[in-house]
């Protein structure tokens, strides 16, 4: 299994600004996901940083080495998309099987999630990826378009709210999403997904001064 990690990582942030930079337990956010991904059973060959800001590619250089590239212009738009990162950076990496994306919001996901979403694709050689998630348990603060069910062992977009009838899970920004290259789709989360769960306290996804004092 040849997997390439990507951690994508734009210089302008709307909510929050500097956001990849913005000190998080006294290191930049950025830090905790190259940290867990570094200490991870991922080849530190194929763990890269992907940022149109010099400063962000530098800090990262720190720790990536030349694995701390530049992102192009025309993917670091405030409305590109995930997507569009994605085609971009995999443009050129054409010996990998998957692709984990590991988003820098997501500073409590830890080497152990990365490490055991990559155990349970090994064990499950009829899906095409894990997506992280954790379980809602009441309505507050849901995200309607990040709602997720599981029908017949994988993930599938939740149409309606029905937290009597069925387990409901929320993408958790996601810290995890770990995809066959071949399978990668504008709509990245329409293929044979397992769920990775995560608990509330550790999916938080860092976009606003409030998701800080969360921490």
């Amino acid at each position: 299994m040849k997997i390439l990690a990507l951690i994508p990582a734009r210089k302008g942030s709307i909510r929050l600004k500097n956001k990849n930079m913005v000190l998080v337990k006294k290191k930049p956010l950025i830090y905790h996901t190259i940290k867990a991904a570094l200490e991870s059973k991922l080849k530190k060959k194929n763990i890269y940083l992907y940022s149109d800001g010099d400063h962000i590619i530098n800090y990262g250089s720190k720790f990536l080495g030349n694995n701390a590239i530049k992102r192009p212009a025309n993917v670091s738009k405030k409305n590109s998309s995930m997507y569009s990162t994605i085609k971009s950076f995999l443009k050129d990496k054409k010996e990998y099987d998957y692709l984990l994306l590991l988003q820098p919001t997501s500073p409590l996901r830890t080497f152990s999630d990365i490490n055991k979403s990559i155990e349970i694709l090994e064990k499950n050689k009829n899906a095409d990826g894990v997506l992280s998630t954790y379980q809602v348990r009441n309505k507050k603060n849901i995200i309607f378009n990040k709602l997720m069910i599981e029908k017949n062992n994988f993930l599938t977009q939740a149409k309606k709210i029905d937290l009597n009838i069925n387990k409901i899970y929320m993408r958790n920004g996601p810290a995890i999403l770990l995809i066959k290259i071949k399978c990668i789709k504008k709509e990245l989360y329409k293929c044979k997904l397992l769920n990775y769960k995560m608990s509330e306290k550790k999916s938080v996804d860092i976009n606003t001064l409030k998701d800080l004092k969360k921490l």
